[in-house]
């Protein structure tokens, strides 16, 4: 996701540079100084949206822990004190590392490597130094050392995150065991505690996710890597430069027969895996020591994929540290999204034969959704009535009339356990609408509440997997919703006591 965005700008200028190695008299091809500057701002808003969310939480973890003072202090004051008198300057003191992480970024001491941000990286840092490759200009030298310099900040923060996360780790290891030497405590005690795991466990939750958009592979860093890997200096400045390099560097004289002197031949191996090992014997021969390791290392995949299948079950947060934080608390999956990626719009269609009153209509509406959590939405809409005349014979398109609505949708619980996808897919939907049906002559027509008619609505929506009517290939989720209208006796002129509606979301 990032490197998408950030290499999206640079990539028409790497085929250009590209093509200038190749052809010596192109030496005045450069980078887009407006591409470079876009690269910046999407760098560091990254940047500052960790700042804000890791200094968000390191302000509730400090308030919960005060609370946790003032309670503990009633029981025991030397020990509260002794726990918990630096925790103001303990929190300030880790916020201001995280806002001190400067550019200079040598290597990966702790933390994930992060591949998508090390390609970016190499690749800012060889295009800033073949300048002969790239460009002329003073300028976008500059922008690319800024740029670069950016990058390695953000990288130098993630690095500060890792550290963060593995002292709260401990720092909530060392509550817990403090607490458990007493008994009869308040229960405000295991309130604010659990206050403090929960947060906890959504900020390893939030970095988790902001290291996978930043390692999310993609079609076009692929491109782009395989165009610059074109150019045999790019190969040798990223097996020099680069956080992979140094996890795992290379001998000066790899690929040469004297890199091989000293190292035990495939028999000699063999040979010492076939004492150590101790293989029982088959058929009177012993196996071969690579089948056997073979055979050894399927099964422990195998119990390896049910572990990890059982602790995704359970929610690890996955803070890429070797302290798991596993909640006793149902997680909210929708809390460390950001507002928009919790918006979830779609569209609905409702038909109704001609009456007396109207021709055949058909209600086409857009709505918004916000998700509060996994099982909740909550959001509204808006539409218009298109009608299209009486019968075939006399089709008129007209406008109809126009509605506003609110909705609420609850998944329905599965009482009975039977975990069917029917099931799995039913939702509890209530709303209210007001809709005037009637053709609007002017504005001045909203301005009547009379003309309105109010709807209560309540019923059943399935929601499943289709394929897009927009772009062939995707997929979005459809609906089909069932409702029944309480004050439909009420409409003039009258309307179904059923809505039934079809649509989708995207």
């Amino acid at each position: 996701m990032l490197c998408r965005v950030l290499l999206l700008c640079l990539f028409g200028s790497l085929v250009a540079a590209h093509s200038a190695a190749q052809d010596s008299a192109s030496a005045d091809v450069f980078l887009s100084s407006a591409s470079l500057r876009s690269v910046d701002r999407k760098i560091n808003g990254l940047d500052d949206h960790l700042t804000r969310q890791t200094e968000k939480y390191l302000h509730s973890f400090a308030r919960q822990e005060e609370k946790l003072f003032k309670q503990l202090a009633k029981t025991d004051s030397s020990k509260a004190k002794e726990l918990f008198g630096e925790t103001p300057k303990t929190y300030e003191t880790l916020s201001q590392q995280l806002n001190s992480a400067t550019g200079k970024f040598d290597k990966l001491s702790s933390g994930e490597y992060i591949a998508g941000l090390d390609s970016l990286q190499v690749s800012l840092a060889f295009l800033k130094d073949a300048a002969n490759i790239v460009s002329r200009t003073k300028e976008i030298r500059q922008q690319l050392g800024n740029s670069l310099n950016q990058v390695n900040q953000l990288q130098n923060k993630l690095q500060q995150t890792a550290a963060i996360q593995s002292w709260l780790q401990s720092r909530q290891q060392q509550i817990k065991a403090l607490l458990s030497q007493y008994t009869g405590l308040p229960e405000s005690v295991s309130k604010h505690l659990g206050k403090y795991q929960q947060e906890l466990f959504y900020y390893d939750r939030q970095v988790k996710e902001y290291r996978q958009m930043l390692n999310e592979p993609d079609k076009l860093l692929g491109k782009t890597l395989s165009t610059l890997q074109a150019i045999p200096a790019f190969s040798t400045f990223f097996s020099k430069y680069s956080i992979l390099a140094s996890l795992f560097p290379k001998p000066d004289n790899y690929g040469t027969p004297q890199a091989l002197a000293g190292l035990q031949t495939r028999a000699n191996v063999q040979q010492v895996l076939q004492q150590q090992l101790a293989i029982p014997a088959t058929n009177g021969t012993n196996a071969s020591p690579v089948q056997y390791l073979q055979q050894q290392l399927q099964q422990a995949q195998g119990e390896l994929s049910k572990l990890k299948d059982k602790l995704q079950q359970l929610g690890n947060g996955g803070s890429g540290s070797s302290d798991m934080v596993m909640p006793d608390f149902k997680p909210n999956n929708q809390k460390t999204k950001s507002f928009l990626k919790r918006i979830e719009l779609g569209t609905n269609f409702q038909t109704q034969r001609a009456t007396n009153y109207f021709p055949t209509t058909t209600d086409i509406a857009l709505t918004a959704g916000y998700k509060i959590n996994d099982k909740m939405t909550i959001g509204i809409g808006a539409g218009g009535k298109i009608g299209w005349g009486k019968d075939w014979k006399h089709i008129r398109l007209t406008g109809e009339g126009v509605g506003f609505r609110a909705f609420a949708e609850w998944k329905a619980p599965d009482l009975f356990k039977t975990g069917s996808r029917f099931m799995a897919s039913l939702w509890f939907t209530a709303g209210a609408e007001m809709n005037y049906t009637r053709r609007v002559e002017s504005l001045a027509v909203f301005k009547n509440y009379t003309n309105w008619n109010k709807s209560g609505l309540a019923g059943l929506t399935k929601k499943y997997s289709m394929s897009s009517p927009l772009k062939k290939g995707k997929k979005v989720q459809g609906t089909m919703s069932v409702l029944y209208d309480f004050l439909y006796n009420k409409h003039i002129p009258p309307t179904p006591a059923l809505v039934w509606r079809v649509g989708y979301e995207f």
